[in-house]
């Protein structure tokens, strides 16, 4: 999974660092990047990617991603036992 926030790098390390994220965040601070990727806005966006490289889901806003619901959700995308 990637997730792309447009906030800056300092503020964003802090997040990731305060709820311990462990998979892998791309930072967008350019406009160019951003429209290559179909970001639109400042909202944080998490781009579901399976392990072919394909985009399987895209979900716009904050979400709690060490909630059971969304665990359930990744295990069922992604046939994870």
């Amino acid at each position: 999974m990637v997730t792309i926030d447009g906030e800056r790098k300092r503020a964003a390390q802090k997040i990731i660092d305060q709820n311990k994220i462990t998979l892998p965040v791309l930072l967008l601070l350019k406009e160019k990047t951003m429209d290559q990727y179909g970001v639109r806005g400042w909202v944080p966006q998490s781009y579901l990617v399976d392990q072919e490289g394909m985009l399987v889901g895209k979900i716009i806003g904050q979400r709690d991603w060490s909630s059971a619901e969304a665990w359930s959700c990744m295990k069922e995308l992604f046939s994870l036992r």
